[in-house]
């Protein structure tokens, strides 16, 4: 016998409780991860190249589930160029980021393999736009390369749910210009600011034309505010202690 269950729920209700007895909580799902993996060989090095032995793996199990969990990168010369040996412990942070906007993803997975005496020395970070955290190290005798990135990804996802989580005990608030062109877009707007789960409470300053002013009381640090907002297609300007909020 066989059944197929539905399970519906109020997610407003669910982050409500969560707020209440301040829980952090994460209101998003992560895009996929880049993986980017520089290997150190006994007789030679490779990083972006489809002669790396983990892009290899990859590229031989597209079906597996793991592959399906990462970007896997073209591993053509644009790539090389963009990151290579030479950016490796330095520059990299940037270098990595104009991979990720090549590739359109926000976050992406370092894997560093290195053979040292018979062993495979691996260490694990996970890189956005400006940091890098170390996630995980390894000394093996032997590479299961499921295993590894299965354990990486594992690992991504924990740190990754860190980093975006939402501290419900801390308040933030701002002042914002909503920037709009008629009242049709203004009230879809205030919609999505409504329906935002991080938003608290929403109070018209001023009215003007094309530019309403709202105090905006938010949980969570500015960053996971701006995300939020980004999610639910509105950008947010913040330059000089001046907030706009805009339609994408």
């Amino acid at each position: 016998y066989f059944s197929r269950v539905k399970i519906t729920f109020n997610k407003k209700t669910i982050i409500n409780y969560y707020i209440l007895n301040q829980i952090n909580f994460v209101n998003i799902t992560p895009d996929k991860f880049l993986i980017i993996v520089y290997e150190e060989g006994d007789f030679q090095n490779s990083l972006l190249s489809k002669k790396n032995h983990y892009f290899e793996f990859l590229l031989n199990n597209k079906k597996i589930d793991i592959a399906n969990n990462f970007i896997i990168p073209n591993l053509d010369f644009n790539d090389r160029f963009i990151f290579n040996e030479s950016h490796f412990g330095k520059n990299e942070i940037s270098q990595i980021h104009k991979l990720n906007y090549k590739y359109k993803t926000n976050y992406s997975i370092l894997i560093h393999s290195k053979k040292l005496n018979g062993l495979f020395v691996l260490e694990y970070f996970l890189i956005d736009k400006f940091n890098k955290y170390k996630i995980g190290s390894n000394n093996l005798r032997k590479i299961n390369y499921e295993k590894i990135f299965n354990d990486v990804y594992i690992a991504s996802i924990n740190k990754w749910k860190i980093i975006n989580s939402i501290n419900t005990s801390i308040v933030n608030s701002l002042e914002c210009k909503i920037t709009i062109n008629n009242l049709h877009e203004l009230k879809f707007v205030k919609e999505l600011l409504k329906i935002n789960p991080i938003i608290s409470r929403l109070d018209l300053k001023s009215i003007k034309l094309n530019e309403n002013i709202y105090d905006i009381v938010f949980f969570g640090n500015i960053d996971i505010f701006k995300n939020s907002l980004i999610k639910n297609r509105l950008d947010i300007i913040l330059k000089d202690n001046i907030c706009i909020i805009k339609i994408i």
